[in-house]
């Protein structure tokens, strides 16, 4: 059973960068986006990053909106899982009795907010997809499931007869149309709507838990009896605020393409399916409902961004993905002259209304980051779209004239030439003065326990590369170097690497990878911006170990605030023994000598020990 679920309302449009999910929003922190999981950015139980690691427990689920609101397992025992290839070729985060925690705290009793996910249900019982837990137990389901009431959509086909329970609100729409949206949601009590694979569903309400302001949950009710989701989740969207009828649409349409769903209504990007050549990768748009619900400026994940169409008009979209080629200018045979290369990669547009009727949103501008991609110069780069839709670009005009923007990004501006169903792609005319290659794949921080900072990256191929050096800065201007690591020199395969910053910042640290070559070359990565606490880094030491009566605990006195301690089935006897000291010391001591003879789970913070009773 697949279901795409969102649900939303009215949003401003956002500033500029839309590097967010769909292009909607910025990973860097600044907008609305608050969480963003995706199921291939994760931080492994023995903090391995190495991409095959078929049902490896999972430490952390990693927030790529750059706001820091990372996902973290609370207990050894109850660890989700991954697994490689899920839905359609894709990762996903399996869950049975387990959750995960993150550090977001909206409150939908104050704050407009915005949930998408992606996943796969099985299993029995009651579940709850997401939930929040306040300071005192009390949890709500945001998204509660029972099995004998579930309602889903699959290729439009409604799967059983009673609808899904949402809660603590009703969920009332008149009618199952699109144009039942209704843009409120600023009270519990306030209506909203819910789409399953783009189709608005009349649900009625289920548990009325109290409000909760704490951190919220996914993959249980913590405040609750458990409910406890089973299935895989594949990626989890939240945003701070309510998205309008045009934003919907695009993420909508995101998601269906990444993961092979079928949209009920409201399917703009065709280029997704067999027939169009499966362009389902970072799939990221532009488009307008009416005048209130309009989003203009789009970039997504990729390097690709779009934006000042000068035609956009109501019921218009044009959205664009690609077919995971190489980013890579290796392609020698299929350009026309003057072009030496292109990208093995290339992109596909749909420009169409939500009836999927051609339509022109007028001239775009075209933007390309090629950040990592050695030196450009703008000269040389071309602009090839597939103007009679045959496939080939040999036969093509090259469109020059690109002017750099800011940093590695390069711009055609008021661009014509792209229409429905057309690919496109870029080119470099002198190979050896702009080469275009694809060094860097992806940089990325994120934080670890105590405040630590994980930095990873991945290159596919490298040209005399000497070596990479991270540096960090408190205010994105003043740099220094915190580590430096051997190039592999040249390579045509993928290499990983990865480093961690011990003392971040505190509050908040800025990140780039400095890449120099054997000439002494020097390239920059995209920044990347990570908030911690800045605390010292204090391992959790426990001794004696094993131990018949007390045991002693060190730590940083942030690590100690919270203490719980497990039996090897899951179940919190903390009661049954006596916490000694003040956190602030840095030190507890903890009288075990009532518990049986056996193995145990000490709960820290952000870490889970075991300590063994005799």
């Amino acid at each position: 059973m697949r279901n795409l679920v969102l649900a939303f309302v009215l949003l401003p449009v956002f500033g500029l960068a839309q590097s967010g999910p769909g292009g909607i929003g910025s990973d860097d922190g600044t907008s609305s986006l608050a969480l963003w999981h995706d199921a291939n950015s994760l931080t492994f139980s023995d903090a391995g990053t190495t991409p095959t690691r078929e049902g490896e427990k999972i430490a952390q689920w990693n927030d790529l909106s750059g706001s820091g609101n990372h996902s973290r397992q609370t207990v050894s025992l109850y660890q989700p899982a991954w697994h490689e290839s899920v839905i359609n070729g894709f990762p996903a985060v399996y869950l049975s009795g387990h959750y995960l925690e993150s550090i977001l705290s909206i409150n939908p009793a104050n704050t407009d907010f915005s949930f998408l996910s992606v996943f796969i249900e099985s299993g029995s019982g009651n579940r709850s997809l997401i939930s929040q837990q306040d300071g005192t137990g009390v949890g709500r389901s945001l998204f509660y499931m029972n099995n004998t009431r579930l309602l889903s959509f699959i290729d439009g086909t409604k799967q059983n007869s009673d609808p899904l329970i949402y809660a603590p609100n009703n969920w009332t729409i008149a009618g199952n149309s699109y144009d039942a949206y209704d843009p409120t949601l600023t009270s519990p009590s306030s209506t909203q709507t819910f789409y399953l694979n783009g189709n608005t569903s009349n649900v009625r309400s289920g548990f009325q838990g109290e409000s909760a302001t704490g951190n919220w949950i996914i993959g249980a009710n913590k405040g609750g009896s458990g409910q406890f989701l089973h299935g895989h989740l594949a990626e989890v969207i939240i945003y701070s605020t309510l998205l309008n009828k045009a934003q919907i649409i695009i993420l909508q349409n995101y998601l269906a393409a990444k993961y092979g769903l079928t949209l009920a209504s409201n399917d703009v990007y065709n280029e997704d399916e067999v027939a169009g050549g499966n362009y389902d990768y970072e799939v990221a748009g532009i488009g307008r409902v009416d005048a209130s619900n309009v989003h203009p400026d789009a970039k997504g994940s990729g390097v690709v961004h779009i934006l000042n169409p000068t035609n956009l008009e109501n019921d218009e979209f044009l959205l664009w993905g690609h077919d995971n080629g190489l980013q890579d200018a290796v392609q020698i045979t299929d350009i026309p002259s003057p072009l030496e290369a292109r990208f093995e990669r290339v992109w596909r547009a749909s420009e169409v209304n939500t009836s999927g009727t051609a339509v022109d949103v007028g001239a775009v501008d075209i933007q390309f980051d090629l950040t990592g991609l050695g030196p450009v110069t703008a000269a040389d780069l071309r602009l090839l779209v597939d103007s009679d839709n045959d496939g080939l670009f040999a036969d093509e005009i090259p469109i020059a004239g690109a002017t750099p923007v800011e940093g590695k990004i390069y711009q055609f501006a008021g661009v014509t030439a792209l229409a429905n169903n057309l690919r496109f792609t870029l080119g470099t005319t002198n190979i050896a003065q702009t080469p275009l290659p694809i060094e860097l794949r992806n940089f990325t921080a994120s934080t670890l326990y105590h405040d630590r900072v994980q930095l990873e990256w991945q290159t596919v191929s490298e040209t005399n590369n000497e070596f990479f050096t991270i540096e960090r800065s408190p205010n994105g201007n003043e740099w220094e170097m915190i580590v430096s690591l051997k190039g592999a020199g040249n390579s045509s395969t993928i290499s990983y690497y990865s480093a961690i910053d011990e003392y971040p910042h505190s509050g908040i640290s800025y990140y780039r990878l400095k890449q120099t070559a054997v000439e002494g070359q020097v390239t920059y990565s995209d920044i990347r911006r990570v908030k911690t606490q800045g605390s010292l880094y204090a391992p959790v030491e426990i001794y004696p170990n094993p131990s018949k009566s007390k045991i002693k605990i060190t730590a940083a006195a942030a690590e100690l605030e919270r203490i719980r301690i497990y039996n090897n089935t899951g179940q919190d006897i903390t009661n049954l023994t006596t916490i000694l000291g003040a956190p602030k010391q840095g030190s507890l001591v903890i009288d075990i000598g009532n518990l049986d003879p056996g193995l145990y789970l000490v709960k820290t913070k952000t870490t889970t020990s075991k300590v063994h009773k005799q």
